[in-house]
């Protein structure tokens, strides 16, 4: 029997799975769902600052941030210090817990909010959005950490995804808060002891409308939209109080106790349960995995013989696939899509600033809609079909804006009204692109990302692709702006290219990784029998003999197959 396949994992195979799995487990569930209010914050920090962007009240407000450059910066100061984040919470939630790391981050998060919703110039501004990202980065990296670990495994995919279907949430209420909130006090300025503020292209001429009060939209327009971040980030620190630490960081710390007692009370059977002891033993081999598995290589290569071991051949193929896929994620133009929508869909002929945010509230919906089916399907179509043909709509998507805006930008900044129908077809096919991003890229690359390393390389081999998607995250938000204003239409080309490219790539070099093992994985990668799947695959054959795991078919056979001293919770030195 090989040992990569779980005897829990094989017990629970046939229980509920997707929605109905998650109804029968609902202390779980609940769990990973009011943990999942960070990425909320996460997908509504990244979906807040395109419409607020665009009020008049704002503009007036901070009149330098107006330029493309500054805007660039602006949206991208977020990616920046979700970056540090990301690596600092790896660290973090190591030393002092999941749970406390993303009490932490609702500290920073809510320093970084302040900051931004009560902003009176353009430092402060600049300096919320560092820190908020901060925060952010530090959500992003722990909580689909924090739910993998306390998910049965029949659940573990589908709880993991609520990750991605709670940002799409998140950035979908951002967009339809700012647009409900543009009209308080009316949607145009209306400055003070100014006549005629616009120019002749119908925007804001803020160089002289600075300095006097707007009489209509009220500065409350794009404070509240900011500020209400705070309401959910203190729900999820007081909540997390109340849940669990996750088992597998109280084994990682040898508190093994605790650990079985918190796995009882997600499983919600006794701790004598043989489904709990089983499940129990396999965390424990888990960590005695990792741990023997750092000690050798830090043996053979000192401190940073860990990191050496990922930069062997056929783990430089690995990273090489996993840090291209997010690359290739962030070129196909979507975070230009979410920052900029507002400014997008005026491009395309519309003056009026409630159409263009009503228009960024639908793409919102549609994210939310069309995230649905890699949660439900992606296990039977694979992770290869999902890519190559959402990258190809991508694609179409944008050859098509590119050419209606080739054709019809020239009226259209004519600011009369004209070819309005043209214009519709753009946001119709902006809006499409969308749903084959939302379907494909953007959930199916993380977890194609978090398959493809092995054991013993998973968590340096993730951090580095996901630092190079927060990186070139970062790139887009800062250069959109001036692609947009100087290479019009040649924009959409750009991302269509990459979104071409994209699906070459996967065709050409990701294996398919649905029902895998480590194994076969290794040798598509170009290892051997002699590489590191096979040597992890030894190593856990020897753990699993220790705990008496070995040889076990099927949990109730563990009553018999492990004696007493075998399951005795004490702290283990492998």
């Amino acid at each position: 029997m090989a040992v990569s396949q779980s005897v829990v994992g094989r017990n629970n195979a046939e229980k509920a799975h997707g929605l109905m799995g998650m109804l029968k487990n609902p202390y779980v569930f609940m769990t990973c769902c009011f943990a999942s209010l960070g990425c909320i914050m996460y997908g509504y920090d990244q979906g807040v600052m395109g419409p607020i962007l665009v009020m008049e009240n704002f503009e007036n407000h901070f009149p330098t941030l107006m330029g493309a450059n500054l805007q660039g910066w602006l949206v991208s100061a977020l990616e920046l210090g979700a970056w540090a984040g990301a690596l600092i919470n790896g660290v973090l939630a190591d030393r002092i817990s999941r749970k406390y790391a993303m009490m932490v981050a609702v500290v920073i998060f809510t320093l970084g909010t302040g900051l931004q919703s009560g902003a009176q110039n353009p430092n402060y501004f600049f300096a919320g959005r560092i820190i908020g990202g901060v925060g952010i980065g530090m959500f992003s990296m722990v909580i689909p950490l924090y739910q993998a670990e306390i998910a049965p495994p029949e659940l573990r995919g589908s709880l993991v995804s609520l990750q991605q279907l709670s940002i799409t949430i998140g950035t979908c209420i951002s967009f339809w808060l700012d647009y409900g909130m543009q009209f308080v006090g009316g949607n145009k300025c209306n400055p003070e002891g100014i006549s005629n503020p616009y120019l002749s292209d119908g925007s804001l001429n803020v160089a002289i409308t600075h300095g006097h009060t707007c009489l209509g939209q009220k500065t409350i327009a794009w404070r509240l939209p900011l500020a209400l971040q705070i309401i959910p980030a203190w729900i999820l620190f007081f909540g997390m109080f109340y849940f669990p630490f996750s088992p597998r960081w109280l084994m990682m710390k040898h508190r093994e106790e605790e650990a079985l007692d918190s796995l009882s009370k997600l499983r919600r059977l006794p701790k004598d349960d043989a489904l709990v002891r089983a499940e129990f033993l396999e965390i424990k081999a888990a960590v005695m995995f990792d741990e023997e598995s750092e000690r050798e290589m830090v043996g053979n290569d000192g401190r940073l013989g860990p990191w050496k071991a990922l930069f062997a051949p056929n783990m430089l193929k690995r990273l090489f696939l996993g840090c291209g896929t997010m690359v290739c994620q962030q070129f196909t133009g979507i975070n230009a899509v979410l920052y900029y929508a507002p400014q997008i869909f005026k491009s395309f002929g519309f003056s009026s600033t409630k159409q263009t945010l009503l228009a960024t509230g639908v793409t919102g919906i549609l994210q939310i809609i069309f995230t649905l089916p890699s949660v439900l399907w992606l296990d039977k179509f694979g992770r290869k079909t999902f890519l190559i043909v959402g990258a190809i709509g991508m694609f179409l998507c944008h050859i098509v804006v590119a050419t209606v805006e080739g054709i019809f930008k020239p009226k259209w900044d004519l600011n009369l009204g004209l070819d309005k129908g043209q214009g519709w077809v753009a946001i119709v096919f902006i809006w499409l692109f969308a749903v084959n991003f939302a379907y494909s890229w953007g959930p199916v690359a993380w977890v194609l990302a978090q398959e493809i390393f092995p054991n013993s390389q998973r968590s340096r081999g993730v951090a580095i692709v996901a630092s190079t998607n927060w990186m070139f995250n970062f790139i887009i938000g800062l250069t959109t702006k001036d692609m947009l204003n100087n290479m019009k239409y040649g924009t959409y080309i750009f991302f269509a290219i990459f979104s071409g490219i994209g699906g070459l790539f996967i065709w050409w070099f990701a294996p398919e990784t649905k029902d895998k093992t480590l194994e076969e994985l290794d040798i598509f990668f170009g290892g051997t029998d002699a590489t590191i799947a096979a040597a992890d695959r030894d190593r856990m054959e020897r753990i699993y003999e220790t705990l008496g795991l070995a040889g076990v078919d099927r949990v109730e056979d563990l009553k018999t197959a492990v004696h007493a001293d075998q399951i005795e919770v004490t702290e283990t030195k492998a």
